[in-house]
């Protein structure tokens, strides 16, 4: 009798962790996992996790985890670094968008920007286009090592 209630509560417990997880791939190449299917991806798939085996021992030799795994947590971090770059530069660029004062030139009708204004917002563009090119190329390493 307790062997057959242990089983029904083991069961139970079970069934009570099995949720739906998606695995959403954003525009961006980001994939963003969660309960529901984000909203603006491009791609969303209900993911199932393969189950823990508790009763496995863990490997016998080293312990850490494979050069494979090291090389995609590095490409994984590298791109979640070159992600927040690309952020950074792009909402410098549109914080730089505003003239400033100085770079403001009055003519007969009206304001224009001068040479000073068109190199500032020339080099953050060309900051957009740098991140992004990290982040490609990010990405790029991190597909590799998979």
């Amino acid at each position: 009798m307790r062997l057959a209630l242990l089983l029904l509560l083991s069961a139970l417990c079970a069934a009570a962790h099995a949720e739906d997880i998606y695995r959403s791939v954003m525009p961006d190449g980001k994939i963003i996992f969660g309960d529901k299917p984000a909203p603006g991806a491009k791609e969303s798939k209900l993911f199932t996790p393969r189950p823990s085996n508790t009763a496995m021992p863990g490997p016998t030799s080293g312990g850490g985890p494979s050069a494979r795994q090291q090389a995609l947590d590095s490409a994984t971090n590298d791109a979640n670094a070159a992600q927040q770059n690309l952020e950074r530069a792009r909402a410098a660029l549109e914080a730089g968008r505003e003239p400033a004062p100085d770079e403001r030139i009055g003519t007969k009708s009206g304001m224009r920007t001068n040479d000073a204004y068109d190199q500032r917002i020339k080099a953050l563009e060309q900051n957009v286009t740098a991140a992004q090119k990290q982040l490609d190329d990010a990405q790029s390493r991190r597909n590799d090592a998979r």
